[in-house]
């Protein structure tokens, strides 16, 4: 592997400026309360980030950066980091992504098409059906085993056991899988040019029971379960989630999201001590638009990568070049370098 070739990329990305476009500002839209929470967290650690690759920030809201853009009042911006998501409906989400296309700005993580493939359950589950990844079955309403998924809404609103409409939102009614929780950073590797995957985060609840599972009100609270890094999965189901993140024309990062089929929890701890099997794997749902902050699943995973990791170089080189050991300024280097090469 060529490090001297990333030190160059990293050098080359340097002085560039990276609009942080956030949340309509002020609007009561749905999920919004929740978004409030932690915004300024989120926002502060992709600020450092910046600062860590010797870039400059502009931060914008959404309606100054649509206005901005129409008004052709917009300063030279070189990258545009999108952290409008989750907490409105889909079709205001691609907004953000949609100006930039129409301005040639670079949109991380993802575009709009992208995006609304990706966050959509009802598109993201064919697609995922088309390259035969293991979906869970589709039940009729009247049965109440299920689980319910609003189409075009992240953060895990409206997810509920039973069927349970959210709002005027459509949605997608799957039979419920016993098990656990478990989710998969897919990362573009700057040395090896490809797209890899960092290690899987399995969400364990407290009590150890097969139906829980991560809804709303646990992303809200963040307690009530623990997370443990999944030792190994296959070869075969890290390059399905490869091939399935490529359909979806993703080159930065993003999380794939799926439900390991256990009976008991001493299932569980055999399948952690062997690789896990596309057949233990149910697919959830693929977030194009991945929440990235402290002690959540994508920080987890990123300390966990150890010296056999595709990502253990990587990580090193990016230490020694910003000085700095962190998650944000890692993707947002990838990304950009990803962009770049994509372009030329």
């Amino acid at each position: 592997m060529d490090l001297n070739k990333y030190y160059e990329d990293l050098d080359r990305i340097k002085g560039k400026t990276i609009a942080i476009v956030y949340i309509f500002e002020g609007e009561d839209s749905p999920g919004f309360e929740h978004y409030h929470i932690w915004k300024s967290n989120v926002i502060s650690r992709w600020m450092n980030a910046i600062q860590d690759l010797y870039c400059r920030p502009l931060i914008l809201d959404v309606r100054t950066f649509v206005e901005k853009a129409i008004n052709r009042s917009l300063p030279n911006i070189d990258f545009v980091l999108n952290l409008n998501c989750g907490s409105c409906n889909l079709s205001a989400s691609a907004l953000v992504p949609s100006t930039c296309s129409f301005m040639n700005i670079p949109c991380i993580p993802c575009d709009a098409s992208t995006m609304l493939a990706g966050e959509n359950k009802f598109i993201s589950n064919l697609i995922a059906k088309a390259i035969e990844v293991q979906l869970p079955k589709d039940i009729d309403i009247n049965d109440d085993s299920g689980i319910y998924r609003p189409l075009n809404f992240g953060s895990s609103f409206g997810v509920r056991r039973g069927y349970h409409k959210y709002k005027n939102d459509k949605g997608i009614y799957q039979e419920f899988i016993s098990g656990y929780d478990i989710t998969t950073p897919v990362v573009y590797n700057p040395i090896s040019e490809e797209l890899d995957v960092f290690p899987t985060v399995i969400n364990v609840p407290q009590s150890d029971s097969i139906e829980w599972f991560f809804g709303e009100n646990e992303k809200n609270s963040w307690q009530g379960f623990k997370e443990l890094i999944l030792p190994n999965i296959s070869d075969t189901l890290k390059n399905k989630y490869i091939q399935l993140s490529k359909t979806f024309s993703i080159n930065t990062f993003c999380r794939i999201d799926a439900r390991i089929k256990c009976e008991t929890k001493t299932e569980l701890e055999i399948i952690m001590k062997n690789k896990l099997l596309p057949e233990q794997v149910y697919f959830i749902e693929i977030n194009s638009m991945a929440t990235v902050r402290a002690n959540n699943s994508f920080d987890r995973s990123f300390f966990a990568i150890k010296n056999d990791s595709n990502f253990y170089d990587c990580v090193k080189v990016h230490k020694d070049n910003s000085g700095n050991h962190a998650l944000n300024s890692f993707l947002l280097a990838s990304a950009m370098i990803s962009i770049s090469k994509a372009k030329c």
